[in-house]
């Protein structure tokens, strides 16, 4: 990833020339992107490597937008999902929601639209992983301190088997 880099996006979406088009868009306003138009192979590239947005469309052959964020979610639950459609109703809006999409927007993409919802979504990625690593922060201390203060050694052995689990 370049030092420029905004955050990396995977961009999926059935129609290959708008999909092209908005990684086009985006790398020139600093996003690393990669596109795809299969929410198969999108998650195929997700399990391989990491990446901090995703793009999808709503309504897409075989598997939809909700169906991939769900999916997605499970690889990583610190990736944030933005789903677009050309139909958006209430109902999808609210699936998509449900779904963990951290934002919906209506095709066609106006990108002075999107760039104020993407400067969101990397806030929020970065919020997400800075409360992993100060979870996982004080999860080592808290064992330091029961090593500290453990003179047992079969508690020492329980309390260091109970972290690395976690």
């Amino acid at each position: 990833m370049k030092a420029t880099t905004i955050a990396r996006t995977l961009i999926v979406d059935d129609e290959a020339a708008p999909m092209q088009a908005l990684r086009d868009v985006l790398r020139d306003q600093g996003y690393e992107t990669e596109g795809f138009t299969s929410g198969e192979d999108a998650l195929g590239v997700l399990r391989e490597r990491q990446f901090d947005l995703l793009l999808s469309d709503l309504v897409m052959p075989g598997m939809d937008g909700v169906a991939l964020l769900t999916a997605a979610l499970t690889i990583d639950p610190q990736l944030v999902g933005i789903l677009m459609t050309g139909k958006g109703t209430i109902e999808t809006a609210v699936a998509a929601m449900q779904a963990g999409a951290m934002d919906y927007v209506l095709k066609p993409i106006k990108v002075s639209a999107l760039l104020p919802v993407l400067a969101r979504a990397v806030s929020v990625r970065r919020l997400r992983l800075e409360n992993l690593e100060l979870r996982n922060t004080v999860a080592i201390h808290e064992l330091n301190q029961a090593i500290a203060h453990t003179l047992d050694p079969n508690v020492l052995l329980d309390k260091i088997a109970d972290a690395a689990l976690a």
